[in-house]
């Protein structure tokens, strides 16, 4: 009896040390467990963040290489009017970059390429020259915006300045040159409304520096919002000194913008004629007056029309397997036959 409780106690005490190693074990292989996931989880996240880091450097150097690209294209254009015949014209629109002329060998890179002269679009700056107006330009901005639905949107001020406020599309021309006019007065003329520098809410100005740095300055200019920017942002343009649009290039509104008596017809008459053959500075007149515009009306456009572009907007796209990548550069050109410089680059 005596032995049998000596041998009880010595039982039980060993199942309870069989118990906590028994724990000890789980908690080490679970921690262990734990810690591989991790390492491996750090190994994938490490491999994958390299793969991207990879993708994103190869896809800025091929960026970089189509805008050059693009450059040595404008380059070899020798000639002095700037339309859809010459050799980067296939790229008006954007295409495909041949990808061996990249040296790309991965068939899930694409790279595109677009070239457009900036002086297809409307130029911002030429509404106003120091402290004076340009009537020309300001009527041209007075029937394109009416033309882009600033009469009929009721859109409100967005500007901060003039809360609730809607301005139509003469107004907003007002406003315009207010903002960019180097005096600190409304803007006055007997043939047109007057602008609303001098009624500004207190400590507000305006830049009065005589121009517009880049298209996002609109969002400060009275009677501008989010929706009437977007919708005008693909024919206007705030860079380069320029002041006329290359017929040869000026989409459909921005042709019909330039005088009354060109309406539709007459718009798709340039776009036809210079589609067969482009404008040049010897040929222009010939084939526009009398027969597509009255030539009263070519003369009274011709001081904003032009056949030649100093500055190009070049995007480059690359997509990289499920990433796409753009980058957008501005290129001036002094002259046909000189490799254009690079002004401004961006990626987004």
């Amino acid at each position: 009896m005596r032995s049998r409780s000596h041998i009880t106690p010595l039982t039980i005490r060993y199942s309870d040390e069989d118990g906590i190693a028994l724990i000890l074990a789980l908690f080490i292989v679970a921690l262990c467990t734990v810690i591989v996931t991790q390492l491996t989880y750090t190994g994938m996240l490490d491999t994958s963040l390299h793969l991207l880091s990879k993708r994103s450097l190869e896809s800025e150097y091929l960026m970089k290489s189509a805008i050059n690209f693009g450059r040595a294209i404008l380059k070899a254009d020798v000639s002095e009017e700037d339309a859809e015949q010459d050799a980067w014209g296939p790229f008006l629109n954007g295409i495909e970059i041949p990808k061996e002329i990249l040296n790309v060998r991965d068939p899930s890179v694409r790279v595109e390429l677009e070239i457009r002269p900036v002086s297809a679009s409307l130029p911002l700056r030429a509404v106003v020259s120091g402290d004076r107006a340009n009537v020309k330009w300001r009527d041209v901005f007075q029937r394109f915006f009416e033309k882009m639905g600033f009469d009929s949107d009721e859109l409100p001020d967005e500007s901060g300045l003039f809360p609730g406020q809607v301005f139509d599309s003469s107004q907003v021309v007002a406003n315009m040159i207010d903002y960019m006019d180097t005096d600190e007065v409304s803007y006055e003329a007997d043939d047109f409304v007057g602008g609303i520098e001098s009624n500004l809410p207190d400590s507000a100005t305006f830049p009065n520096r005589s121009s517009l740095r880049w298209i996002g300055e609109l969002y400060a200019i009275p009677g501008m919002n989010a929706d009437r920017v977007r919708r005008i942002s693909p024919f206007v343009t705030a860079f380069g000194n320029g002041r006329t649009v290359n017929i040869n290039l000026a989409p459909r509104i921005v042709l019909e913008s330039l005088h009354p008596e060109i309406g539709a017809s007459q718009a798709e008459a340039i776009i036809q004629l210079r589609s067969e053959e482009a404008f040049t500075n010897v040929n222009k007149k010939g084939r526009l007056a009398p027969d597509i515009i009255p030539e009263e009306v070519y003369n009274e456009i011709t001081p904003l029309i032009g056949i030649g572009s100093r500055w190009f907007q070049i995007l480059a796209k690359v997509d990289y397997g499920s990433s796409t990548s753009f980058m957008r550069a501005y290129v001036s050109q002094t002259k046909p036959g000189e490799l254009p410089l690079l002004k401004i680059t961006e990626m987004f």
